[in-house]
């Protein structure tokens, strides 16, 4: 605060002190049935007033109504402090509220009794930064009407202070201080920001729990920190953001661009992802990552023994996702945002053009002692453009991707309510347009929710909620995967072209064609319905700490998906007559259809008791016990026709009518599952902690007699900062402080329905009818033939987890931290048999068996820093960081046999690859001789490593790379800072211990080459290259397993909340606009690719990055 400004501040505090002007303020306040805190918040907002009192005086939970039209401030007051034996002073811009005195008459007695051992105290309060705190309240410890607050540069003067009395110094934000007088009179005191919130809860699974005694490992964010996020996706919002959790983005395409998320690593041989519960209800997997972040109220993920609440689906970890409800506000709060995003891709593999294609192919050629394919015309014409027909130099990325594409997202919410009926809707829409030039690809999608509680009395309260979603996929009929368009447009030789210079198309599979709507389409419609009726019976009245909840869920999805695939006309160039001829494509000869339905519902019934005392004033007990049931039914149905008379009819009935040509098949499945669950939490004190949680299911997924299990979960806390030996020595700097430990058993299972039983299909093949059955009623027959074998022992994974963990807080919560560390053993892994049954037996199609094991291990830090600089400025840093690496224990591994054991994927991590280890480059035929070399190996090619000694390279000459493409090191920071009223959040994410296999595209014979491969590459020319020659026929070599590690700057965003004096003639509550970005900069060693992309994927649809403009206004 500036010298002129703190004048300025005196002097208006001592007129308002001296006068009764205060009182002359005008105020129009209208509510009804609110609470007094409610009604405070109002009045504050309505006259820059703020309140100073203790909780205790005042019953801030009360509800009044107040009507106030023009009215003078202390009417207000006045209406707002009604029923309560309360009195107030103004002092600056503070409503200094206290007890009413009581017997004047003895305190008076008492005061003079007194003024012998009192006197007057004076002194100043500031903050950490020595900064002036205004209208702190200060009181004599046990006389709460004697007291005054502090001016506009902290300072204060109280009378009648006991010589043994007790100072106590209180502000909103601030921790309270308490200072014995000792005699002193004057004083600075310094005052300490809350760190956190005591009473703040966390969503642990049918319920929540005080983070202050919360035992188990979790991990949350907000629905407003997941709004500064620029993707339309949400699961690749959370990436960076929550400790424990890999959340790798493998593409961008629209309405494919689901993140894959792994909860403290890889665990299984099998399905890895977590369970979903969004409000409650399992099962809805697809609605979460097209959640909005404006209709999210929390996302929490449990990571330990905490998620065995949820038994038999929880060994991969949960996540549970809050929606928002209404608010006893009385008026709505309605928000309305607009987003506009533009897209492109974060990298794109630099591919040779046709003059380094040309160089490199003859530059191969002369190390074969072959002559040159291009001459050096032919080179030239390639360079000058002068034959554009015969000698092109075509960049296909761009030909074929834009360089910025759409994006939009908008939403309304609605939140308000009364003490009898709260409310929540919202109905926000996206649009993102694809990457191609001239592209048939986008994505639309639209929301609804509506959450509404209603109270019917003060013991039962009803709850009905109800979302749904619709979305249209678009794509041309080629797929962009790694045998679709990123493959073709990447392997495109930069010697050929899209299109003649006249327009016309050219032949081939021509990358340009395949991402335009005239090769056909490929559309998905998805509809879905989620509801959800609760009940909740509060039974205090006649059992006190007693309620009954319960809900009934409803779900529904209808997906239709259409596939039209028609045939394209190109033009072929006879350079001999110099015509152009029109021809037919044959990739698809004739027009084809392939339509397909998938329909599933689910219903879910639940029921719980809960049951929660505070017993002698110190032992809390809470318990909780309920049982769910669900059921579940699918139907799926798909056909195909193709030889159309006529391009123009998209409908099966068109299709030739010759049953050769028809594709006709449906199947249904029917599954249930039964539970009982409960949880007994306990604490003394908040100081000491226990959690017993476990859950009986029940599932059809297994055979009679084995389809129940019994999942324990134990954990323990001690909150080390409540005993007063660390009180007493440290307590000034040191609070929060817990350690926690826990275990658990968990199930997973997520795997194939019925492989109990032996599985059947029909079979028409010519082996079956010259064998069996040639005709039947003169007709072919169809046979049952069997296909899998059932196993009647099969069941679910399970997973012991330990888990141990340290959090606490240092300097009142300047800074804080949470270590944790983990280890989990898996069992009853579903794998086949290899090794114990030997090929010789003749025994295919064998059923899995649950004898897998592997073992995850590993650490999570997380740290915290905030701080208010004054008041205008303030700040906060959060970063996370997880290291995670399992190994596989056992799988029934067909072993390669004695002294090659290190060939053997057992004691590995999951997904670790066999690679021959290069020790060179072949650059003399000196090299060629002394080393042992693969069949026909020649100058510039890689000399491997002979593992084994046997003077040969054979697949026993490999070695196993513990470095896979899920990162064993992931970490996220994230930085919020606020300055007046503008704003920023920047979130930066990374990763490290992670491989990516560069798919090596030099052999020139089958598709372009790396414009670096073209650079560097040994040729006879640069015989003191470390870079294998292009036509480098061994791919399979560590060479190629580059280093994945990055840092990305995943997300920024800037604000300006526009001033309220400027918005309050509109009727605009508040307005923000802002600027932001996803994926602006990746910082790695990978130039080609994105480093999250997956094994090989360097052919597949990239990430984007997107530039975002919007605005936010709230009614």
């Amino acid at each position: 605060m500036s010298r002129f400004n703190k004048k300025v501040a005196i002097v208006m505090s001592l007129c308002l002190m001296c006068s009764l002007a205060s009182f002359a303020q005008h105020i129009t306040l209208n509510a009804s049935n609110i609470t007094v805190k409610q009604a405070m918040n109002r009045l504050q907002r309505a006259s820059g007033y703020s309140f100073v009192f203790y909780s205790s005086d005042v019953n801030t939970s009360k509800k009044v109504s107040i009507n106030a039209e023009n009215e003078p401030l202390a009417q207000v007051i006045d209406q707002i402090l009604t029923g309560q034996d309360l009195t107030y002073q103004i002092k600056g811009k503070s409503i200094v509220i206290s007890k009413k005195e009581t017997s004047p008459q003895s305190s008076t007695a008492i005061n003079r009794k007194e003024n012998k051992s009192s006197k007057a105290v004076q002194g100043r309060v500031i903050d950490s930064n020595g900064d002036p705190i205004i209208g702190a309240s200060i009181v004599i410890k046990g006389r709460r009407a004697q007291g005054t607050i502090t001016d506009a540069e902290g300072h204060f003067m109280l009378t009648n202070v006991p010589n043994n009395g007790s100072l106590e110094i209180s502000y909103v934000g601030f921790s309270t201080v308490e200072i014995p007088v000792h005699g002193k009179t004057s004083f600075e005191i310094t005052m300490k920001e809350d760190a956190k919130e005591l009473d703040e809860v966390v969503a642990i699974g049918y319920g929540t729990q005080r983070k202050i005694t919360l035992t188990g490992s979790t991990a949350s964010t907000t629905g407003k920190a997941l709004e500064a996020n620029s993707s339309v996706n949400l699961s690749q919002g959370l990436a960076g953001r929550l400790s424990g959790v890999i959340i790798n983005n493998r593409s961008g395409e629209p309405g494919k661009d689901d993140a894959i998320m792994y909860i403290r690593g890889r665990s299984t041989l099998g399905n890895n992802n977590p369970l979903i519960i969004i409000d409650g209800i399992a099962g809805r997997d697809a609605e979460f990552s097209r959640l909005s972040p404006d209709e999210i109220e929390s996302v929490t993920v449990l990571k330990d023994a905490s998620a065995a609440i949820y038994g038999s689906r929880s060994a991969n970890g949960v996540i549970l996702v809050t929606t928002k409800r209404g608010t006893n506000s009385g008026k709505p709060t309605i928000d309305f945002t607009y987003d506009l995003g533009l897209q492109q891709p974060t990298r794109l593999p630099d591919m040779a053009d046709a003059i380094q294609y040309a160089k490199a192919v003859n530059a191969s050629n002369a190390i074969d002692g072959e002559g040159p394919r291009y001459t050096d015309e032919d080179i030239q014409k390639f360079a000058d453009g002068s034959d554009p027909i015969l000698f092109p130099n075509t960049d296909w990325y761009d030909e074929v991707i834009k360089n910025l594409s759409i994006q939009h997202k908008y939403g309304v919410t609605a939140r308000g309510g009364t003490s009898r009926f709260n409310y929540f809707a919202s109905l926000n829409g996206q649009y993102q347009d694809g990457i191609y030039r001239k592209s048939a690809t986008n994505y639309k999608q639209y929301n609804m929710r509506t959450n509404l509680d209603f109270m019917i009395t003060d013991w039962l309260k009803i709850g009905f909620d109800m979302s749904a979603r619709e979305q249209h996929k678009n794509y041309s009929a080629f797929p962009s995967d790694d045998s679709g368009i990123f493959y073709v447009t990447q392997r495109a030789l930069p010697t050929g072209a899209p299109y003649y210079p006249d327009g016309r198309l050219r032949g081939g599979l021509n990358p340009a064609i395949m991402v335009q709507s005239t090769t056909g389409y490929d559309k998905t419609t998805i509809h879905s319905l989620n509801t959800t009726l609760t009940g909740s019976i509060d039974l205090n009245k006649w059992v006190k700490g007693l309620t009954l909840t319960g809900h009934l869920a409803y779900d529904k999805n209808n997906s239709f998906g259409k596939n039209w695939k028609t045939p394209w006309n190109y033009w072929t160039y006879d350079e001999v007559s110099k015509t152009f001829t029109e021809q037919t494509s044959t990739y698809w000869p004739s027009a084809q259809l392939d339509e397909s339905y998938v329909g599933w519902h689910r219903l879910t019934l639940n029921g719980q008791i809960n049951y929660d005392r505070l017993l002698f004033n110190s032992h809390h007990v809470n318990l909780m016990f309920g049982a769910e049931q669900s059921e579940y039914h699918l139907d799926r149905f798909s056909a195909g026709r193709s030889h159309f008379g006529s391009d123009a009819l998209d409908q099966l009935f068109a299709g030739d009518a010759d049953h050769t040509y028809w594709s006709n098949t449906g199947s249904a499945n029917e599954t249930a599952r039964r539970s009982f669950f409960g949880r007994v939490n306990y604490d003394y004190l908040s100081k000491y902690l226990i959690s017993f949680i476990c859950r009986w299911d029940g599932s059809e997924n297994f055979p009679k007699g084995k389809r129940w299990g019994f999942f324990p979960g134990v954990s323990a806390g001690w909150r080390i900062s409540e005993e007063k030996f660390v009180k007493d020595k440290w307590g000034s700097w040191l609070s929060n402080l817990k350690l926690r430990a826990s275990y658990g058993e968990q199930g997973n299972d997520n795997i194939d329905p019925f492989q109990y039983m032996t599985t059947y299909s029909y079979s028409t093949s010519s082996w079956y009818r010259t064998n069996y059955i040639t005709m039947l009623n003169g007709a072919d027959a169809n046979i049952i033939v069997p296909g899998v074998v059932g196993n009647p022992d099969v069941t679910w994974e399970v997973a012991k987890t330990w888990n141990i963990g340290l959090d606490g807080d240092i300097l009142n919560g300047l800074f804080n931290w949470e270590i944790e560390f983990f280890h989990t053993s898996r069992s009853n892994i579903l794998v086949t048999r290899n090794a114990s049954v030997p090929s010789y037996t003749g025994l295919t199609s064998l059923p899995d068996e649950n004898i897998g094991k592997v073992t995850n291990h590993g650490f999570e830090l997380q740290l915290g820093h905030q701080k208010r600089i004054n008041k205008d400025f303030l700040y906060s840093i959060k970063a996370n960081f997880l290291y995670a690496k399992n190994k596989i224990v056992y799988m029934d591994e067909t072993p390669w046999g004695e002294g090659h054991e290190y060939l053997n994927a057992t004691g590995h991590p999951m997904g670790s690859h066999l690679y021959y280890h290069v020790i060179g480059i072949n650059k003399t035929q000196d090299d060629l001789t002394k080393y042992p070399q693969i069949s026909g190996a020649t100058l510039g090619e890689f000399i491997y490593e002979d593992i084994d000694g046997d003077g040969k390279i054979t697949s026993y000459d490999r070695k196993r790379d513990d470095l896979t493409a899920v990162p064993q090191i992931v970490f996220g920071t994230t930085f919020n800072a606020q300055w007046k009223n503008f704003d920023i959040t920047m979130l930066l994410q990374g990763q490290a211990r992670a491989h990516f296999y560069d798919a090596p595209l030099i052999d020139w014979r089958f598709s372009n080459i790396y414009a670096k491969a073209a650079k560097k590459a040994w040729t006879l020319d640069r015989p003191d290259s470390n870079y294998p020659r292009i036509g480098q026929r061994h791919g399979s070599a560590d060479y190629w397993a580059k280093n994945a590690s990055f840092i990305r700057l995943k997300n920024v965003e800037i604000g300006y909340t526009l001033p309220k004096t400027w918005l309050a003639p509109i009727g605009v509550t508040a307005c923000r606009i802002y600027v932001a970005g996803y994926n602006l900069l990746t910082f790695s060693g990978l130039k080609d690719v994105d480093p999250e992309n997956s094994d090989e994927e360097t052919q597949t649809y990239p990430q984007t990055r997107v530039y975002n403009f919007g605005i936010k206004i709230t009614f």
